[in-house]
């Protein structure tokens, strides 16, 4: 007997409706309901980044909201769809989040070891989250675009802010003086989102004008230049100058791009060896400019403090072993040694080699040995062509990823929000977009 010929399942009359067979039309509008709902939401989570502030329990921020209501959805329609999901970083953060509880476990701060813990499992899962949904090009496209308009209307308000002296939109505090954080509480990380922000503009040509866009970077490189973070500007310089490497090796080949870092080598060393680097920092801190003086004046002060952090945190570690005595310990543990400059870690490497031991420091290299594979496609350009057409310079984001690396050698970013987002875009262009 065919198919065809089968005879029709009619639903009684008393059955209600809710338990009758859905159309195919009906399913189908519900899929594309639950995975409008998921774009929707991950799109504002993505926009409310810079929401840091007020500061809740446990460092909880109303960001936080945001990206819950974003990962349950996500979760939805991915249950729903019966979607394979793909989990990068699993096995690097796994390692990383057993080390941390290994050393807080015997360390002198184990509630702040496990909340530190807890921060890396919810920032790896929105990262899950955003890979996901990011699958398709239309779907990466809209994150993309969002994160670019969304970043230009921060970063306006920062603008308004300064012209109207508003210290609720520019974050400025006592603290730091003229430096401005938005709404991030600390200027490094506001300065590292205007940095990425730029790179995503530049990658996915978002505006599309060109006279919008260069609006929008000088508007971004004048934020960042008001932060005063000076981990910023690096990130800014070399990430523009790989990204434009590479550029350079895309449309015109290895000659060209070896020839263009050959010339920014031999004028970098040219520069350097005929300024003193010292002498500029002495008269920035000099300036009757309160930004070059917060910003640049400042960064001696600055190296000394991280010289002496370093010092004092590698003495720790030999004496008190490789398993490292938890997240959030290192302050604890100068004060109870008696250090003479007692201050947190400011370097994620050797932070999660100090707080975390080697396992910890292990887990961070699997974490960067995998970035640094899920970005082989952006560099090579060989994308599929939907992929192809949302990032039009694929080399930008690798310029957003080497500078955040830099970044992370002189301040600790890996429990910043944002960052993980971009993390997410590498790993969601190689597993879906790869040609």
């Amino acid at each position: 007997m065919s198919v065809s010929a089968l005879p029709a399942v009619a639903v009684p009359a008393h059955v209600p409706a809710a338990l009758a067979p859905a159309s195919p039309r009906m399913a189908k509008a519900a899929r594309n309901r639950r995975e409008r709902w998921a774009v929707v939401s991950t799109a504002v989570a993505v926009a409310m980044m810079p929401m840091a502030i007020p500061r809740g329990p446990q460092n909880l921020a109303p960001a936080d909201l945001f990206i819950g209501i974003a990962v349950t959805a996500c979760f939805v329609w991915a249950v729903a769809s019966r979607w394979r999901c793909r989990f990068p970083f699993a096995l690097a953060m796994c390692v990383f989040m057993a080390a941390g509880a290994i050393a807080a476990f015997v360390g002198p701060v184990p509630s702040g070891g496990v909340v530190a813990i807890l921060q890396d499992f919810e920032l790896l899962v929105w990262c899950w989250a955003l890979v996901n949904i990011a699958s398709s090009p239309q779907r990466l496209r809209t994150l993309l675009a969002t994160w670019a308009y969304s970043s230009i209307v921060w970063t306006a308000l920062l603008l308004v802010g300064l012209a109207t002296t508003t210290h609720f939109l520019t974050g400025q505090t006592d603290a730091e003086g003229s430096r401005t954080s938005l709404t991030f509480f600390d200027p490094n990380y506001s300065a590292s989102y205007y940095f990425i922000s730029i790179m995503v503009i530049w990658a996915s040509r978002t505006p599309r004008r060109r006279g919008v866009r260069v609006l929008a970077y000088t508007m971004l490189v004048v934020a960042l230049v008001s932060t005063g973070s000076n981990s910023g500007m690096l990130s800014l310089l070399l990430g523009t100058g790989l990204a434009a490497t590479l550029g350079v090796y895309r449309r015109r080949g290895e000659a060209a791009a070896l020839a263009m870092a050959c010339f920014a080598l031999v004028g970098g060393f040219f520069v350097v060896s005929n300024l003193s680097l010292q002498t500029i920092q002495e008269q920035a801190h000099g300036s009757p400019y309160p930004v070059i003086r917060d910003g640049l004046g400042r960064s001696g002060a600055s190296v000394a403090e991280r010289s002496k952090v370093l010092h004092e945190s590698i003495k720790l570690f030999w004496q008190e072993g490789p398993l490292g005595e938890g997240p959030t310990s290192t302050k604890v543990r100068l004060q109870r040694g008696m250090a003479p400059y007692v201050k947190e870690a400011h370097d994620d490497y050797f932070a999660a080699v100090m707080e975390r031991g080697v396992i910890g420091g292990i887990g961070l290299m699997l974490l960067i040995g995998g970035l640094i594979v899920y970005a082989s496609p952006l560099i090579t350009g060989r994308l599929k062509p939907g992929f192809r057409e949302v990032l039009v310079h694929p080399n930008a984001i690798i310029g957003a990823l080497a500078g955040t690396l830099v970044a992370q050698a002189v301040y600790e970013l890996l429990h910043v929000r944002h960052v993980w987002v971009l993390y997410a875009i590498v790993a969601a262009v190689y597993l879906w977009g790869r040609e």
